[in-house]
């Protein structure tokens, strides 16, 4: 009966479809929509039958009594040629929609792919044969003319055997990358946008404190990125294998076999990578850059070699014109968006125009050196408004010391900041040696807690704070303290400050407090070998001499920069340095960021650096049961130092020293300033207060 009503064609097609349903059902369940699949199956096999009634009119013998009644009305109405075309259509969409559109353009794709493949194989290999016989003909020819019967002399000959050598080259093409042609998401803005958000925090419309939520600052509403002019393709490539041509003649005038294999066009250079032939040594390059300098007509060119991780010398040459780049387009990059870390930072853009970010929590310190005028402020400003941009003063807090204070006194009175930024040296020495206490007090937390670092404790604190809200612990931020120029803390403070740098340096990593250091002297009595042992994170910026760019990064290469933020990464871990092109921040864009955060909300936990010398006295535990009498001793002396204690109490010069420091400590004296005697911060009545002279 199924067969005579529905022919005997669709009948075994609906068989099929029912067995199709059960076992996509059971067997594929993560098929999505395998009963509309059915369906359309059976719609399929029903228009394909009527098709075929069409084609071949033997078919019709088999043909049920609804499919027959059906093909006689498409047949009345659109004839043979109009029910081929109509069924075909829903015969084709079925097949589209049961197989997915996608899935079907992916095979066509495929099969087109390989097709064209293979024809361009085998023309390939049918050129090639050609060109054998061809070859072989024109030898077979050569050989049959008469022989001169006078020898050449020998120098025509080896001219012309330069000659055909140059002419055999023919056509020179490089693999040319140009980082602008990858850079299309780039929208010129020659203004920097208005901030919206400004409107709404005006100081008459800002809510109360405690009803508030910090909000980060967008990077779109504050930074600009201009793009970069178009270049002439056509003009570029011209140059590039002119210099090359230039290079590899060069080279071969001093017996040095080399070849241009790529070119990397960057925003500030371009950096041309050659193969330099079997047997070549590579210092004859670092011999030969004065050379290809005068040779190129350039300003100053740089060579790495080799170039770490291939097998290949890269010679480094300034573009003439030179592209700008904004700390903008680093934040939005997708390279800082895959970073997970709290402490990313931007820094600028390699030599293919490449965006380079780090995370300081990873380095993790970093000291920066160069000359005046090289980019150093501008780097740490791009620093500072990448840790604003990405973090909450609830997760990092900024300590900043800037004895020059021009540079970073700016950001006074952002809610990251601990206290307000020191521009005294002695306030300095003050802050970190309070950064040591701190470092100390964390470590203790860290012991009673049983874990390894500071991500660890802010977990198992939240963890326990959400089971019992009376724990008197507290999540601790990120504390980063930048030094803006270190020479002059060396000139007037000293090994004083050596050793709390140092001190912080070798164990605050795992506790979350890290050191940004920059100076603009870098000569070995400012980077001590004791400092940069323990900064294996370091930027050098242009510098006069090779001596001083083996003082920053322990080799030469940093005099030869172009200065304006050109510079040398030396990143954690490695021994290469990484050239980089260092991130712009217009002024103003950082002083609308800093009017933005300054109506923000304080965070929740308050830091005191400096606090009360009474409270500071108070609450001090000494271990040596002669501070009390060296308390009195400073105080009714009215000054103190090492040679005055060893002469009163009788006792060695390590014990002297250590009553120094913890005087120090307790706020009794003052820090060490250079040669002069240190001062005398308590009095009389307090000793008297706290016991340590009778009433």
């Amino acid at each position: 009966w199924l067969i005579l009503i529905f022919g005997k064609f669709f009948s075994v097609s609906l068989l099929l479809g029912t067995t199709m349903l059960a076992f996509l059902s059971v067997f594929f369940r993560q098929e999505k929509h395998p009963f509309q699949k059915t369906i359309l199956f059976l719609i399929f096999a029903f228009f394909l039958n009527l098709d075929l009634f069409v084609i071949n009119p033997n078919s019709q013998n088999y043909a049920g009594v609804v499919p027959w009644m059906i093909f006689q009305f498409f047949q009345r109405i659109f004839h043979d040629v109009g029910t081929i075309i109509i069924c075909s259509v829903v015969v084709v969409t079925c097949l589209l929609f049961i197989f997915e559109v996608q899935n079907v353009i992916k095979f066509f794709a495929a099969l087109g792919k390989g097709i064209l493949k293979t024809i361009a194989f085998i023309a390939v290999r049918v050129f090639k044969i050609f060109r054998f016989i061809g070859r072989s003909i024109v030898k077979l020819f050569k050989k049959r003319e008469p022989k001169e019967i006078k020898p050449k002399p020998s120098k025509p000959k080896k001219e012309k055997k330069k000659k055909q050598k140059k002419t055999k080259e023919g056509p020179f093409n490089p693999n040319i990358i140009d980082h602008a042609a990858h850079d299309e998401n780039d929208q010129p803005l020659p203004k920097p946008p208005k901030i919206k958000r400004k409107l709404t925090q005006d100081k008459d419309q800002v809510p109360d404190e405690p009803t508030r939520e910090y909000e980060k600052p967008q990077i779109e509403d504050f930074l600009s990125s201009v793009q970069a002019s178009k270049r002439d393709r056509e003009e570029i490539e011209k140059n590039i294998k002119k210099v090359s041509r230039i290079l590899m003649e060069k080279l071969a005038e001093f017996g040095v076999d080399a070849e241009v294999i790529n070119v990397n066009i960057g925003p500030i250079i371009t950096q041309y990578e050659i193969k330099p032939a079997p047997g070549v040594k590579v210092s004859k390059f670092h011999a030969l850059a004065d050379d290809l300098a005068l040779a190129i007509k350039a300003t100053s060119i740089r060579i790495q070699a080799p170039i770490p991780g291939r097998g290949l010398v890269g010679i480094e040459i300034p573009n003439v014109s030179r592209d700008t780049i904004y700390l903008k387009d680093i934040l939005l990059s997708d390279e800082m968006k895959k970073m997970d870390g709290l402490l990313a930072i931007g820094l600028g853009k390699d030599i293919s125009g490449k965006p380079v970010v780090a995370d300081l929590a990873k380095m993790p310190h970093l000291l920066i050196a160069g000359a005046t005028g090289s980019g150093k402020s501008v780097c740490v400003n791009s620093i500072i408004c990448s840790l604003l941009f990405r973090t909450t003063p609830d997760e990092v807090r900024l300590v900043m010391i800037d004895p020059k204070r021009i540079e970073l006194s700016g950001y006074q009175g952002i809610p990251h900041l601990i206290q307000e930024v020191v521009t005294d040296n002695e306030d300095a020495l003050v802050a970190l040696n309070w950064a040591v206490t701190e470092m100390d007090q964390r470590y203790e937390l860290l012991q009673r807690y049983k874990v390894k670092d500071l991500k660890a404790y802010n977990v198992e604190v939240e963890k326990l704070r959400m089971q019992d809200d009376t724990i008197e612990d507290h999540k601790k931020p990120f504390i980063i303290i930048i030094v803006d120029e270190l020479a002059d803390l060396m000139m007037t403070v000293g090994r004083d400050i050596e050793r709390p740098i140092t001190r912080l340096a070798q164990m605050a990593r795992a506790i979350g407090i890290h050191l940004i250091l920059a100076t603009q002297r870098p000569s070995i009595k400012v980077i001590t070998g004791v400092i940069k042992a323990n900064f294996p994170s370091r930027i050098a910026f242009q510098v006069s001499s090779k001596i001083d760019s083996r003082v920053i990064i322990d080799s030469n290469g940093a005099e030869k920069l172009l200065g304006m933020g050109d510079s040398l990464f030396l990143p954690p871990g490695t021994g290469e340095t990484e050239r980089i092109h260092g991130a712009f921040i217009v002024p103003n864009e950082i002083h609308n960021l800093i009017d933005y955060l300054k109506v923000q909300p304080k965070p929740e936990q308050e830091i005191k650096i400096i606090e009360d010398e009474e409270t500071m006295l108070g609450e001090f535990d000494y271990d040596d049961e002669l501070f009390p009498e060296a308390a009195v001793c400073v105080v009714t002396a009215g000054q103190a130092s090492v040679s005055m204690l060893q002469r009163h109490f009788k006792i060695g010069y390590a014990r002297a020293g250590r009553l120094v420091d913890m005087l120090e400590q307790a706020g009794i004296i003052g820090p060490h300033v250079g040669s002069k005697s240190r001062e005398v911060l308590a009095s009389e009545e307090d000793m008297k207060i706290y016991g340590y002279l009778p009433d």
